[in-house]
């Protein structure tokens, strides 16, 4: 054989390999979709936060199918989800939820991140982020101005009872006392420290209920450390609306305000009728949220297929004039939360939210909202369509559903 030969026989068994080791390798993940009107690039929030999936921590929900469902919100133009860090106020959540602190035999230690809970809840903010998705993420939770045996602050990570770092054990100290605030700093700095990313969004308490000086003096604290301390900008940190004039102080910061309990039609029309609260509507980072289901109490299931059909009109009716206000106003946005998430009595469909909020409004109301959401809505007008986007993720969703 001479060299020429053995050139080519080499050649040949070299390409040969070649063509076995690409049939072995796994073929390349089919690309996500990535939302098409991140909040950072058009500056109006399209808010799909739905109840049942309402904390990064349960247990029950594997990871591909929380990506499948990120997947599918992109897909939809959401750009904005809120989520409950964690969720203490009852067994139920307790039993069924990671915990953001690890427990001992003495109780939870707040200066610690669970390892449990980072293995978990990394990758799914990951999730979001790759989507251009922003995470509201909501840090406290069940810190209410109720009685003392109310189970919220009874189950309460940071009720001096249950850790061992020496918070306060009553709950009406929880924004003045020294150690309770100083024990909030370092969740907040681990938190940071293991999960910021430029798509989250850092809500400091949901729904305080407390004195206005307090939670205005414990906000702009907490704000200072995240901003001044650690590097986060004042338009990835939010509060939630309280009724005052000092609300604007932060709203001029460009820090973003949510407005909830817009439970129905007539909630929006009353905080929206007084003229005091023209600039708060229109403020860029002013967000109106919808809950949708607490004050009708038909709606007692986590979907839509489960309410009565006077609450599915009631519903309806909510979403129109939650967008009418949005539209007229300009404002940052919207949030559907709990209830309203879930209309079209399945899954997360933002498409189908729309279509029964668009139901109704004038043609000059429709281009701006087409405009808004990159939806044609003027072309459904005119050929009566109204289409479902979720044909193709049928399984995605039945499981989505059967996994709450």
């Amino acid at each position: 054989m001479n060299k020429q030969e053995i050139i080519k026989r080499l050649k040949q068994s070299r390409d040969n390999i070649n063509w076995i080791l690409e049939d072995l390798q796994p073929p390349a993940p089919p690309p996500h979709n990535v939302c098409k009107l991140p909040l950072w690039e058009v500056g109006k929030v399209n808010g799909w936060s739905g109840a049942g999936y309402e904390t990064l921590a349960w247990k029950g929900i594997d990871f591909d199918l929380w990506d499948d469902v990120a997947d599918l919100l992109a897909k939809e133009r959401v750009n904005f989800h809120r989520f409950f860090a964690y969720c203490s106020e009852n067994n139920f959540y307790l039993s069924n939820t990671f915990h953001p602190y690890p427990k001992y035999p003495d109780g939870y230690e707040l200066e610690e991140i669970d390892p449990d809970y980072y293995e978990a809840v990394k990758p799914r903010l990951r999730s979001y982020q790759d989507r251009k998705i922003v995470t509201q993420v909501c840090l406290g939770s069940g810190i209410k101005n109720l009685p003392a045996d109310d189970p919220r602050w009874s189950h309460s990570f940071f009720n001096g009872k249950n850790n061992r770092n020496g918070t306060t054990t009553d709950h009406r100290r929880f924004y003045d006392d020294a150690q309770t605030k100083k024990m909030f700093k370092a969740y907040i700095r681990n938190f940071c420290a293991l999960f910021d990313n430029p798509y989250l969004m850092y809500q400091l308490m949901n729904e305080p209920a407390t004195s206005i000086g307090r939670i205005v003096d414990w906000s702009w604290e907490m704000i200072g450390f995240l901003h001044d301390n650690l590097g986060v900008p004042y338009n990835r940190i939010s509060i939630c609306y309280f009724d005052s004039s000092k609300v604007y102080d932060f709203l001029d910061k460009g820090i973003y305000v949510s407005r909830h309990a817009i439970n129905s039609a007539r909630t929006v029309r009353i905080f929206t009728k007084s003229a005091d609260r023209i600039p708060l509507l229109k403020s860029p980072t002013f967000i109106l949220c919808g809950d949708g289901g607490d004050e009708f109490n038909e709606a007692w299931g986590f979907t839509g297929a489960e309410w009565s059909k006077d609450f599915q009109k009631a519903a309806a009716r909510q979403e129109r004039e939650m967008i009418r206000t949005s539209l007229q106003a300009g404002g940052a946005g919207l949030d559907f939360m709990p209830a309203l998430a879930f209309l079209d009595g399945r899954a997360p469909n933002l498409q189908r939210i729309l279509d029964h909020g668009a139901d109704g409004f004038s043609k000059q109301e429709l281009q701006e909202l087409t405009k808004r959401i990159g939806v044609d809505f003027m072309k459904q007008l005119s050929s009566g369509e109204y289409y479902n986007q979720f044909g193709e993720l049928k399984e995605c969703r039945a499981a989505f559903t059967n996994n709450i």
